[in-house]
């Protein structure tokens, strides 16, 4: 396996944690530098996949709309009173199941992004600390 940085998905599918190479003086702010790295890019994918499951979801939901007239459409030209106060009722549950899924995502993110400042944090002082000491091994993440 290479030294490379490690995500956490590669972690998790490989079941393998590829502990970095760094000389024993320095070896603790490396591993530090590496676990924080772990956690910030664990963060960002998150807040990535998020977006990515939104849209998704968004996508449904537009589309659920398209059947839905759809469904009142094969009613003929003139729908029936009681057709459209059922598609009517459809179209609402599906902006409120828009906007859940916008709140939705509001949290998930700001829960994310609360701890994004703490692991830039981490990750900058264990960089900071290995520049002090003229160590740039591993300076690939």
């Amino acid at each position: 396996m290479d030294d490379g940085p490690q995500t956490v998905e590669q972690l998790v599918e490989q079941g393998y944690f590829a502990v970095p190479t760094a000389e024993p003086e320095t070896a603790i702010l490396h591993d530090r530098k590496q676990t924080s790295w772990l956690g910030l890019d664990d963060i960002l994918t998150q807040v990535r996949h998020r977006h990515e499951i939104y849209k998704k979801n968004m996508l449904e939901i537009e589309w659920a709309k398209c059947y839905a007239f759809n469904e009142l459409a094969r009613g003929g030209p003139f729908p029936t009173d009681e057709g459209y106060a059922i598609y009517e009722r459809r179209l609402q549950d599906l902006h409120r199941d828009q906007r859940a899924e916008r709140v939705t995502l509001w949290r998930d993110e700001s829960r994310l992004r609360q701890q994004l400042p703490e692991s830039a944090q981490q990750y900058l002082s264990a960089s900071r600390k290995l520049d002090i000491i003229g160590d740039t091994d591993g300076d690939a993440l």
